[in-house]
C-alpha cells in the first residue's frame, strides 16, 4: 500500500470516522491531508474495493468512514 492510502486510513481512524455518523467528506481529507481531491477520491475507491472504507450520501455529500476491517487495519499500523 502506498504512502497516500495509509495516511487516509490513519486520518479517518485519529479522526474518529468510524462510523456512519461520524463520516467526513472527501474535501475535508484533502484538505487535512494537503491532497487533490482527485487524488483522495482515487485512493478511497480503492480502499472501498479492499474492503475497508464505505461511502455513504449525507448532505448532498459523499461521506467515507472506515469499516471494522479498516479499523483493524489503520490500528495494526500503530503497531
Amino acid at each position: 500500500m502506498s504512502e497516500l492510502p495509509k495516511r487516509i486510513l490513519a486520518l479517518l481512524m485519529v479522526g474518529g470516522a468510524q462510523s456512519p455518523d461520524k463520516a467526513v467528506t472527501i474535501e475535508e481529507l484533502g484538505t487535512k491531508l494537503s491532497a487533490p481531491p482527485e487524488a483522495v477520491s482515487t485512493e478511497l475507491n480503492e480502499l472501498i474495493v479492499a474492503g475497508y472504507v464505505q461511502l455513504i450520501m449525507g448532505e448532498g455529500q459523499a461521506r467515507a468512514y472506515l469499516t471494522g476491517t479498516g479499523i483493524i487495519t489503520a490500528s495494526s499500523t500503530y503497531s
